[in-house]
């Protein structure tokens, strides 16, 4: 996607009827998947928690493509190593030894995964609504 394309995506988000809170739950929640290990199920899981809950949905599929094959592996390693933290576990990371302890190294895993998530999605929450109120008070003057 080209510079301007981007900028254009935001300003259209941007000048959306939806309200700043509703754009910053959509990008927050769209990370949140995005980071989380879903394997592929981000976009549709995305699509419908947006029929349940009120975010907008063009931000949310936008923040959904963060996590793709190569920022994967990274996000995977992070959520280990964060999730490691909190259990002492003297298992190397590599795939035979996660295949050997999948019990252990899941639940590291999934430990770390909720934490990097969270921290992502509240930073895409605040960036956002920020980003979006200076869009709009600067369209305004």
């Amino acid at each position: 996607m080209k510079r301007q394309a981007i900028i254009d995506f935001f300003w259209k988000i941007a000048k959306s009827h939806n309200s700043a809170e509703e754009i910053a739950w959509g990008a927050a929640i769209g990370t949140f998947i995005s980071v989380f290990p879903t394997f592929g199920l981000g976009t549709p899981l995305v699509i419908v928690l947006s029929r349940i809950l009120k975010f907008n949905l063009a931000i949310a599929l936008a923040a959904s493509i963060i996590s793709n094959p190569f920022t994967s592996p990274f996000f995977m390693l992070l959520n280990y190593k964060i999730g490691s933290l909190f259990f002492e576990n003297p298992i190397v990371f590599d795939v035979d030894n996660w295949k050997e302890n999948l019990k252990d190294t899941g639940l590291t895993i999934l430990i770390g995964a909720i934490i990097v998530s969270g921290a992502m999605a509240v930073i895409a929450y605040f960036f956002s609504k920020f980003m979006v109120l200076k869009l709009r008070n600067k369209n305004q003057t």
